[in-house]
């Protein structure tokens, strides 16, 4: 029995699927891929309300291991938090 290798995704499928398991917990977070370099790319969110920046990374760190084994491609999770933020 022949086995069927995976359709290989591209980077923007991949940075889609990392924007759902976001908005599934920021609902007005918006985004920004950047690319750094051939298969390193940031996810720049922005304008979500989180009280510590880094409580983004747990959310997104498995998925973007699975995507760097399954792919090589390298995507940064970078939170920016909200654009209206009056600095104290």
């Amino acid at each position: 029995m022949a086995i069927r290798p995976k359709a290989k995704r591209n980077v923007h499928e991949y940075a889609e699927d990392l924007m759902q398991l976001v908005r599934s917990h920021f609902l007005d977070a918006e985004f920004e891929l950047q690319r750094a370099r051939a298969k390193d790319y940031a996810l720049v969110v922005k304008n979500t309300n989180l009280d510590d920046l880094f409580d983004l990374l747990p959310l997104t760190a498995e998925r973007t291991t699975d995507i760097l084994v399954e792919s090589g491609i390298h995507i940064h999770v970078l939170p920016e938090g909200r654009i209206d933020q009056n600095p104290s």
